[in-house]
């Protein structure tokens, strides 16, 4: 599970750029957005699975025991949010390559 989280982060902004270009060129279609969202659904469960793998030993903490609940729902929609643009950000790189 680490791992996957890991990579995910790593192409999170090659993918968040392909998706900003497929937005602003593309012909947006609906099964983008359905893929979209079924990975976003998807991200979701990542997301709160995932969430203890990304907090730090209990010596480093920080914050109270209420921020740290508070950020395993952010943790989430980020994940959700990143899951959402993947079909976007692979249509927007294969029009990047198209105009190459």
């Amino acid at each position: 599970m680490v791992v996957l989280l890991w990579i995910i982060n790593l192409l999170s902004p090659l993918v968040f750029i392909g998706s900003v270009v497929y937005f602003a060129f593309g012909d947006i279609e609906t099964w983008t957005l359905i893929a979209g969202g079924g990975a976003a659904l998807l991200g979701l469960i990542i997301g709160f699975t995932g969430w203890a793998e990304t907090v730090p030993p209990r010596w480093f903490w920080v914050k109270s025991n209420v921020d740290l609940l508070g950020s395993r729902v952010g943790t989430a929609l980020s994940y959700a949010l990143k899951f959402f643009l993947i079909p976007a950000g692979v249509m927007g790189i294969i029009e990047i390559i198209g105009m190459l």
